[in-house]
């Protein structure tokens, strides 16, 4: 009789089992986003285990007209693929600001195995630095790079997204290898948040 029973259980495990798989396939099927709008919708109901916040909807940075210190546009492509943090600057950097880039700077530092896949950018929205702050960039942040972008086209680059960005805020805006801004943080979301995020995506990401 046990034997009898064992015979019919197992195939009636393996159908279950068949019937939970297809049951998560056809599931998943009818949640499938049509469009970025429904997708961008998803992911802010489902939210994340990350600790920064999701950048809804996501930004390309080829939209984003840069310029370098001579004012050529920014061919940011060029060299190996890296991630970027973008914070974004006035003529000065204080408060907010500085407390972002001196954050992400350990961030940088601790990274370790994984520090030459990501750079720092200072994104100058309101002209040339201010002296002061120059100086203080070749002392104390001798790798953040510089590039210029006019601050209405920087607002707009970001507008219609959950970023909320205004001048003088201390922000930080995680960028793919491919370009694509994706990630957003700001002075909560700092230090060990941000290390355990972005050593989780370097771990995960083939570049």
């Amino acid at each position: 009789m046990t034997e009898a029973r064992s015979r019919y259980s197992a195939p009636l495990q393996v159908l279950l089992m068949i019937g939970i798989i297809a049951a998560t396939i056809v599931l998943g099927f009818f949640m499938m986003p049509d469009t970025s709008e429904e997708r961008d919708r998803l992911l802010g109901e489902l939210g994340t285990t990350n600790h920064g916040t999701f950048l809804v909807p996501v930004r390309d940075l080829a939209e984003l007209p840069l310029r370098d210190g001579s004012g050529a546009a920014v061919n940011w492509r060029e060299g190996k693929p890296k991630w970027r943090l973008l914070i974004p600057a006035g003529t000065d950097c204080l408060a907010e600001c500085d407390e972002v880039l001196y954050s992400t700077r350990q961030v940088h530092v601790r990274l370790g195995k994984y520090s030459q896949r990501l750079e720092r950018v200072l994104i100058a929205t309101q002209g040339p630095l201010d002296p002061e702050l120059s100086a203080r960039l070749e002392t104390e942040h001798a790798f953040v790079k510089v590039w210029f972008a006019d601050g209405e086209s920087f607002a707009n680059w970001l507008r219609g997204t959950n970023a909320g960005w205004r001048q003088g805020q201390g922000l930080a805006l995680l960028v793919d290898p491919a370009g694509v801004a994706m990630m957003v943080y700001d002075v909560r979301h700092l230090g060990n948040d941000m290390l355990e995020d972005i050593n989780h995506l370097m771990k995960y990401s083939p570049e």
